[in-house]
């Protein structure tokens, strides 16, 4: 290599070193400006829904207060000590909401509570106020809870304002529509609210500013605007600067970094022939090299890249001959922190060995991260191949591992998905594979998932899961699967837990995680919940003795009539409330928390019980437990999946069992996987367990013969037991 080629070469380096720095300085530059300017966007969409809560709970207050017969007869009446004593309270002892307001339909305020020394209600809701509200009102539904919000004036204050029409719940229809007073709820912006607001959203400063000529026609945002559409105020907050505050702690060592680097780069042009030609000589190794994963001699990302990129397997995808399967292994932390991380190398380089042993021949095992493994399989039957596959995969890592001596478990969410159609290539089959094992992992499944196209998000797909969903109920294709509860000293089992399944025709397996939201968006809950319990009672007739479990929606539990349908069909059974077990998560208690204690109480007082299930992973607290009529405490799988593997894990576990015995209630642990957990909820004396080391959710035939395995196995040992008497007394 001559002194000219290495000259050009070292200019060559010299300016890709002065473009790398510039470029590197732009580009720090402009990612602080885009921080900040994502920052500001993101808390200008999180106080706009913060705002839009505080206006759902306003409308919530108002339909709750708006359909109640005892109000609408004490209006009639002008009983204005029954509107005192239950409404009047709501507003000056519980403070539920700053203003509470009954409006009459022709003329101004009726009945009027509001938390100010300074202000009557009378003069927030004023006369032309009043005709905003009926203008607010006009057209309003009555068939539904529909209460309607805006804004006013209260003094120097915004009030949020709700409305809904006083109405007799259970005899609306026969109420003119156009007689009904306003029920109305109000609710102060005031600063300390505003703040509490912005605090949640660790801003500091939020508050508002009143509009006026100079601002009222600037593009400020949000604004807040009243019942005649005029701006009254806007929300104002100093957004925050991360890319700044980033940009000053890596500055100093980025410009160290920069010039370290450019010493390196000039020294390095400089040295370029020699390098070159160690380079030309070891270029062989080095492509093999950057193709394999130097831990367990599999292919790596880039590798596995390159296959799948390749004619041939380009071809097996255009003639649908191909499929990728997508894992995720979780557990690897747990060998890191207990035994370190050669350990956690010893497990990967195991695990990879173990999978590959289980692989058909055809199949291309790839390690393409830290916990990522893929599998390319090509050939005819490739849908049964793939299927075979995917579930041995699952099933060899069910088996626990032993590392230096102790052993772990790990667990994996897998996903495959199929070539299909024309115009997809490889990439896109991995994409799919992708997101159907984060459908698995997502949706806490223990078998793999294959790809279908309700796992993409959109209306279109939603539309497509609510179509196929209404033909599955009308046509039963739905199933209920039971998981037993068994007593955790012996074993015995106590009850069931129904949980729903569907296979469609049209797209294969769908998780519950899918179309239970989309089922609770649509209304077609309603119709799903009564498929369940229906099922549920006709197979617990046939299991005397044991509990059903039963999970249900805050949609479900938002029917005024869903307490009184429920009983109505589990008498229908002939069977008792008592045998069944309502679980309940925790957001109904969040959202509308007085609504929920009402109805609770009314499905207590059937005979139900009830059970708070997720116990511990949002917003439960000792308060929930001690404000509702709880009998049954589900502590979440998360906290279990920890216990035997750190101090931690073990003392909430006790926390939690402890609190259930001292507040009377009846402690289960889901997601019982192994005989460890299993030994150490004993010793804590968890009460009940559920879980996989006991039963996977099985359909009701399984589960009758199961328990007819269980009876004869009691039956066996307590005839052995009345012999080994009579041989010791002979």
């Amino acid at each position: 290599m001559n002194k000219a080629i290495t000259g050009r070469i070292t200019l060559n380096l010299i300016a890709g070193i002065v473009i790398t720095v510039v470029t590197v300085v732009v580009a720090i530059f402009w990612m602080a400006a885009r921080q900040n300017e994502q920052a500001a966007h993101s808390t200008e969409t999180m106080v706009i829904g913060g705002v839009q809560a505080m206006t759902r709970r306003a409308e919530s207050l108002a339909n709750d207060y708006g359909w109640w017969d005892d109000a609408y007869d004490a209006y009639v009446d002008g009983d204005a000590e029954w509107m005192e004593a239950n409404i009047g309270a709501s507003v000056e002892e519980t403070e539920i909401a700053d203003l509470m307001a009954i409006v009459a339909s022709d003329a101004g305020v009726d009945y009027g509570w509001l938390l100010s020394d300074d202000l009557a209600a009378s003069d927030v809701i004023s006369p032309e106020v009043v005709a905003g509200i009926r203008e607010l009102a006009k057209d309003m539904p009555v068939e539904s809870l529909a209460a309607r919000s805006s804004f006013v004036k209260a003094g120097s204050d915004v009030m949020l304002i709700a409305v809904s029409r006083l109405t007799p719940l259970s005899r609306a229809s026969e109420v003119d529509a156009e007689t009904r007073p306003y029920f109305v709820v109000g609710i102060v912006l005031s600063e300390e609210r505003l703040i509490d607001l912005g605090r949640s959203f660790l801003i500091e400063d939020l508050h508002l500013e009143e509009a006026s000529p100079a601002t009222g026609s600037e593009n400020v945002s949000p604004p807040v605007v009243d019942l005649f559409g005029n701006t009254i105020a806007h929300f104002v907050w100093t957004p925050p600067t991360p890319g700044y505050a980033v940009l000053r702690n890596v500055l100093l060592p980025v410009s160290v970094a920069l010039a370290l680097f450019c010493v390196v780069a000039f020294t390095t042009a400089f040295r370029a022939r020699r390098i070159a030609i160690a380079l030309s000589d070891s270029e062989k190794e080095a492509v093999i090299a950057a193709r394999t994963d130097s831990m367990t001699s599999l292919m790596n990302r880039a590798g596995f890249t390159e296959l799948i990129e390749s004619e041939e397997y380009e071809q097996a995808c255009a003639n649908g001959k191909l499929a990728i399967i997508y894992m995720d292994i979780n557990g690897f932390k747990a060998v890191n922190d207990s035994i370190g991380h050669h350990g956690g190398d010893e497990l990967v380089r195991v695990l990879a060995n173990r999978v590959t042993s289980v692989l058909p021949p055809e199949g291309r095992f790839a390690r393409i991260g830290g916990d990522e493994f893929a599998v390319v399989i090509t050939g005819d039957s490739v849908r049964e191949k793939a299927a075979n596959a995917a579930a041995t995969v699952v099933g060899c890592l069910d088996q626990p591992f032993t590392i230096h001596g102790f052993e772990f478990h790990v667990t994996v969410a897998v996903g495959y998905a199929i070539a299909g159609g024309t115009g997809l290539t490889p990439s896109e089959i991995v994409r799919r594979a992708d997101i159907a094992m984060y459908q698995a992992k997502n949706g806490a499944e223990r078998e793999a998932v294959l790809y279908n196209s309700t796992m993409e998000t959109g209306a279109l797909e939603k539309k497509q899961i609510e179509t196929s969903l209404r033909r599955a109920i009308e046509l039963g294709e739905l199933q209920v699967f039971y998981q037993p509860v068994v007593r955790a000293s012996d074993l015995t089992i106590v009850g069931m837990e129904a949980l729903v399944r569907w296979t469609s025709k049209e797209l294969g397996t769908v998780s519950p995680a899918t179309f239970v939201p989309v089922a609770e968006e649509t209304g077609l809950i309603h119709d799903l919940g009564r498929f369940v319990v229906d099922r549920a009672c006709q197979d617990v007739s046939k299991w005397p003795g044991l509990k059903m479990a039963i999970n249900l929606s805050p949609v479900q539990l938002r029917d005024p009539d869903f307490a009184t349908g429920l009983l109505e069909v589990v008498r229908s059974y002939g069977l008792d409330p008592s045998s069944f077990e309502l679980e309940l998560t925790e957001g109904i208690l969040v959202n509308n928390p007085t609504i929920a204690k009402r109805k609770l109480a009314k499905l207590k007082e059937m005979g139900f019980t009830l059970s708070l299930d997720d116990f511990g992973t949002g917003f439960s607290s000792i308060g929930y437990l001690r404000q509702f009529p709880f009998d049954v405490l589900k502590v979440d799988r998360s906290f279990v999946r920890d216990i035997g593997l750190n101090a931690t894990a073990n003392a909430l576990i006790q926390s939690l069992v402890s609190l259930g015995d001292a507040m009377n209630l009846s402690v289960i642990a889901e997601g019982i996987e192994n005989e460890d957990q299993l030994k150490l909820l004993r010793l804590v004396q968890c009460e009940y367990v559920q879980g996989y080391l006991i039963s996977r959710p099985i359909p009701a035939e399984q589960i009758t013969n199961l328990l007819k395995t269980v009876g004869e196995e009691r039956r066996i040992l307590l005839e052995a037991g009345r012999e080994d008497r009579r041989l010791a007394a002979g």
